[in-house]
């Protein structure tokens, strides 16, 4: 992985000399877990990463976010995927020091009553971490978080059938609408794919927006049901960051893209 990232920055080097600096810049990060398990975010790398936001753009919230029009500068949204408990643990804490807070897109039957319950890397679950129970979403919401839906488990939609995909669109919504008394009208695709097939469910189960992980910003050309994020990795360092936030990695959005085309 770490070959990896120096591949990323290298060319990000490159890219940056050829692109021209695109002065309107909206982008949606998605994280997992701060401070968790193997797999999760490290916390002082995250609170980095906030800093390095906060220092050259404007965090906003997610409705805000896609609610406003260009403006100058780099405008960021903070996501986290699946619903881990480091999320009111740690990251809630390290938002708020900053003064925002953040939506998470909540795997529906991972979140139980009382008990925090275990992750399951077999299910696609990021190992060594435990589920954010209702009372702790509760928390976040109470402390300004917004609350999607990333399905009942996690489940690749794009390999679904009809009949699960309608479900795992339709109970989620239903079970965070029920448990919370909020609306619930984002979806976050599993491993961020979807297909045209998958876009036409969300909108037909009463979704306003779906987001995928194509690592590219939002446009106005953008679509409702195919909005971008951009995935932060473990291994990205705040100056991976700042370099992602300027745009010298967007060249990162074509190679998702061809790589979704041709597989």
């Amino acid at each position: 992985m770490r070959s990896r990232v120096a591949w990323k920055r290298r060319i990000g080097q490159l890219y940056a000399l050829m692109r021209a600096r695109d002065l309107q810049r909206k982008l949606v990060l998605v994280y997992h877990s701060i401070g968790g398990g193997s797999e999760s975010n490290d916390i002082e790398t995250f609170r980095g990463h906030i800093h390095a936001i906060a220092g050259i753009g404007r965090l906003r919230s997610l409705p805000k976010l896609l609610a406003s029009t260009p403006n100058n500068g780099v405008d960021v949204a903070i996501t986290f995927d699946d619903g881990y408990a480091t999320l009111r643990d740690r990251a809630s804490t390290i938002l708020a020091d900053f003064g925002c807070a953040a939506t998470v897109f909540l795997n529906a039957g991972e979140i139980a009553d009382d008990e925090r319950r275990f992750s399951r890397a077999e299910k696609g679950y990021y190992p060594d971490e435990q589920f954010l129970t209702w009372r702790d979403v509760d928390a976040l919401i109470a402390a300004g978080w917004q609350i999607g839906s990333h399905g009942v488990g996690h489940v690749d939609l794009t390999n679904a059938d009809t009949a699960t995909i309608k479900n795992e669109l339709s109970a989620s919504k239903l079970m965070i609408e029920q448990r919370l008394g909020v609306a619930c009208d984002m979806f976050a695709y599993t491993w961020g794919r979807s297909n045209s097939r998958v876009r036409a469910e969300v909108r037909s189960a009463g979704y306003r927006y779906g987001f995928v992980g194509d690592h590219g910003r939002l446009t106005k050309k953008s679509d409702p049901f195919a909005l971008s994020r951009i995935n932060v990795a473990k291994e990205y360092s705040r100056d991976d960051l700042t370099a992602i936030l300027r745009g010298d990695w967007d060249y990162l959005h074509w190679v998702l893209r061809t790589k979704a085309v041709m597989g």
